[in-house]
């Protein structure tokens, strides 16, 4: 039962990372690539296995920071795919300060990727926990703060209706 509800968990954030990723690309250039879903799509799924299991306790502008430098890795991977597989070049960063791998990365996407990469692990936590029934609460440390998020009430459970 626990591998089904694993399969189902990676499917849904699979696709939702596949859509939203997707959808920040054409928002933000007016056009995207199907691999860049794809990129999405695996991303959301290494940040949930990343705050849930690889890097559980540790603060979280640090598993951030990892996530984000798994998200311009894969950028690079699928540049690098695209460029030299496909015959594409599906972006540019000549123009942006310190882009490196013949201008398929840059710091400052890097940097986009770190604040992206806490929404992200926010979401698929909260995901987890709320909607595909977890068992882990999600609770970050950001420096010396704790945030808790709240504790989910079981709608299954009718007592409180018959009271």
């Amino acid at each position: 039962m626990k591998t089904k509800k694993w399969l189902l968990k990676n499917i849904l954030l699979f696709l939702i990372g596949y859509c939203l990723y997707l959808a920040i690309e054409v928002t933000y250039r007016g056009y995207t690539y199907r691999l860049m879903g794809i990129v999405g799509g695996l991303a959301l799924i290494v940040l949930s296995s990343l705050s849930s299991s690889v890097m559980k306790g540790y603060q979280l502008p640090l598993q951030m920071l990892v996530g984000a430098l798994i998200i311009t890795s894969f950028e690079l991977i699928s540049g690098v795919f695209a460029l030299f597989v496909l015959d594409i070049r599906m972006w540019d960063y000549s123009n942006q300060w310190m882009s490196s791998f013949g201008n398929l990365i840059c710091p400052l996407y890097t940097l986009f990727w770190f604040f992206l990469s806490g929404l992200g692990i926010l979401f698929t936590d909260t995901w987890d926990y709320y909607v595909m029934w977890g068992d882990r609460r999600p609770e970050y440390r950001i420096f010396r703060w704790n945030l808790v998020l709240p504790e989910r009430h079981d709608l299954r459970d009718n007592t409180r209706m018959r009271e």
